[in-house]
């Protein structure tokens, strides 16, 4: 091949990458509503009666379906190509937006099956194959591409959901029809994706990394498949490290309007406030990512777990002294670093156990998402039984505080 041809080959396979990367964030966008199940739940409480308890179970359901999604979307990868999943994953949220807007009322069960089941499982295995496609065609930017993709799926809640929650009251719309939306918007996006999305072929020219991120690493990347990672307590320590840091996130994330009004917010301020937290949530995804790029694996994990640890802090002052300025300080830490958990496990699993078993091994990294979400309703309980924030805050900042000592010690052999 001459020098023109490979330049051109390389021109064309970075246009496409880009058209992947911005398309497959749109996709992962209107993905992450299942997110926003707090805004969307109220309909079903209002016109059916179901107790908060049936729709925070269906909650439960959909992350966990989500996570059993990710399993079989990388497996269907590794037995078919990327296409399948984003295809399967499409129809299957279609069915299950568009089967919850004819639901017709009756026994709760069949929103488990419809909203929790079926468009859980649906978004789980494309969110996975698209997230580990997108990675092989950025080893150059691989941190970057990826917390563009969780940057969208996290900003789901705060721009579509609120769009959602806000159409749904209107006459002239009603649930019913937003969910009908939904299931159209989301289910062709993820198909037309399906169909353009592919892994790189050798004809595909792309950016070598430019050594910054590998110089940092003190061992040589080996390929491992899922079950040789699972004899790893590598994996083991980072998985108890991220159910750590995932249960702080979410625990605060939970409570954050509440906590706000209790440093002496007002109840605007304080939804200003979750606002912000949800904005610099959507940004930790990207610098997380940048940071890798640039500074390696050892630093990206670095950085999420002390800004963690500042962030408890920062909040457990404020509960401490009231301080609304030490509240606001915490919630914008708080987005960086939760944001960037996501993005933590991509990058942790690629350098540990490399490429060649991405997609099956990330699907297991990202299973701390179920315990984490347990544990977080410890600090809940400890929120209900003391009556104050300190404790939880307390508590929040020993955990992370544990998760970051676990990263920093643990080492590949």
């Amino acid at each position: 091949m001459t020098n023109s041809e490979t330049t051109a080959h390389q021109g064309s396979a970075d246009q496409f990458r880009w058209t992947l990367l911005i398309f497959g964030t749109v996709c992962l966008l209107f993905a992450g509503i299942i997110y926003g199940w707090s805004i969307l739940k109220g309909s079903f409480a209002e016109e059916f009666g179901w107790s908060a308890g049936d729709l925070a179970t269906n909650y439960t359901i959909t992350i966990s379906l989500f996570c059993i999604g990710c399993i079989a979307g990388g497996f269907m990868m590794k037995k078919f190509s990327p296409r399948f999943p984003v295809i399967s994953g499409g129809i299957l949220v279609f069915a299950g937006f568009f089967l919850t807007s004819r639901l017709k009322g009756g026994s709760v069960v069949s929103l488990f099956l419809t909203y929790g089941v079926l468009a859980g499982l649906g978004i789980g295995m494309a969110y996975n194959a698209i997230l580990a496609t997108l990675g092989a065609w950025f080893p150059d930017k691989k941190g970057f591409a990826s917390g563009c993709l969780m940057m969208g799926f996290g900003a789901s809640t705060l721009i579509l959901g609120n769009i959602a929650g806000s159409l749904m009251v209107k006459p002239s719309f009603g649930w019913r029809k937003v969910f009908l939306i939904l299931a159209v918007c989301t289910g062709v996006l993820l198909v037309i994706m399906g169909l353009l999305i592919r892994l790189p072929g050798p004809e595909d020219h792309l950016p070598a990394p430019d050594g910054t991120s590998s110089r940092k690493e003190d061992f040589e990347t080996v390929d491992m498949t899922t079950g040789q990672m699972l004899t790893r307590p590598s994996f083991w320590k980072f998985f108890a490290a991220m159910v750590l840091l995932g249960a702080g996130g979410s625990s605060v994330i939970s409570f954050a309007r509440d906590f706000s009004i209790s440093v002496g917010t007002t109840a605007a301020t304080a939804g200003l406030f979750v606002g912000i937290l949800s904005i610099f949530n959507g940004f930790g995804r990207i610098i997380a990512g940048s940071v890798f790029d640039r500074f390696g694996r050892k630093a990206c994990m670095v950085y999420v777990g002390a800004v963690t640890l500042a962030s408890n802090l920062l909040c457990l002052g404020a509960a401490l002294t009231g301080s609304v300025m030490l509240c606001l300080l915490g919630y914008c830490a708080i987005g960086l670093s939760y944001g960037g958990n996501t993005n933590v496990v991509s990058v942790f699993i690629t350098a540990f156990y490399g490429n060649k078993y991405y997609a099956q091994n990330l699907s297991l990294g990202l299973l701390t998402i179920m315990p984490a979400s347990i544990l977080a309703k410890f600090s809940t309980t400890l929120l209900t039984v003391t009556g104050a924030y300190v404790i939880p805050f307390a508590v929040l900042t020993c955990y992370a505080a544990a998760a970051m000592a676990l990263n920093l010690g643990n080492r590949r052999p």
